[in-house]
């Protein structure tokens, strides 16, 4: 379908529909300079997720951990926030969408201004000490110290592979999924769970999928309703022109 006219279609879709949640992915980050995990130039291609990423090889080998972990606090540090960050906090703005569920750990999102925001996966600018529990928020790499004066290790508010969601925040975002009337889907492929369950239960309930991704996915021949094959800022921007202000 052309892109304007699937944005068009999409609108229309949406139209009358409340409440929109969105799911974000690493994809509306990638238009910023945060390289995705997955993928052609992903994490994954230099860093062995089980290796680096996984909470026993941190509690393991904390310094070897902290080779990538740098890495990846150290892209979400110097990045701003893109178009589609923009357009989504202008949106919510609006009140036009509401909550944003993000598997990202940049930060961005608040960058741009959106308040409303659940972290799935944490968020890698904050920082706890594992043997006395302090806390931080890391603005600047060149004075940071992985060792705490306590002599623990610090490790960023982020999950790792082998840990779980937090509770609180799964539910949250689980129960906005159940009352959703709509979800747009945007740099996600829909592999990694629970996230991926968002949209399918949006789908379940009635609801009805807006899908924004450069490529197809598992959810766009499954539930998505109208795809924009585009990349997130694009994508996003022609939505907005046609959604009600």
């Amino acid at each position: 379908m052309d892109l304007i006219k699937a944005a068009a279609g999409a609108a229309e879709l949406l139209r009358g529909l409340s409440p929109i949640i969105v799911l974000t992915g690493a994809g509306i980050s990638v238009e910023s300079g945060i390289p995705p995990f997955r993928g052609p130039g992903g994490l994954w291609e230099r860093y062995d997720p089980d290796e680096y990423g996984h909470i026993d090889s941190f509690r393991k080998d904390p310094g070897r951990s902290w080779e990538m972990l740098i890495e990846i606090i150290g892209s979400s540090l110097s990045a701003e926030p893109n178009e589609a960050h923009l357009t989504l906090s202008r949106l919510e703005k609006r009140g036009t969408i509401g909550p944003i569920i993000t598997q990202n750990i940049d930060g961005l999102h608040q960058a741009a201004g959106a308040r409303d925001v659940i972290e799935l996966h944490g968020n890698a600018r904050d920082i706890i000490c594992t043997g006395c529990g302090g806390k931080e928020e890391l603005r600047d790499l060149r004075s940071f110290s992985p060792r705490c004066g306590c002599g623990g290790w610090k490790r960023p508010d982020i999950v790792f592979f082998g840990e779980g969601l937090p509770e609180m925040v799964l539910t949250r975002a689980l129960m906005n999924a159940e009352m959703a009337g709509a979800i747009i889907v945007v740099g996600t492929s829909g592999i990694v769970y629970p996230a991926a369950m968002i949209p399918e239960i949006v789908k379940r309930n009635g609801g009805k999928v807006v899908e924004i991704n450069p490529y197809s996915t598992m959810y766009t021949g499954s539930i998505t309703d109208v795809f924009l094959e585009s990349p997130a800022t694009e994508g996003l921007k022609l939505l907005e022109g046609y959604l009600p202000g």
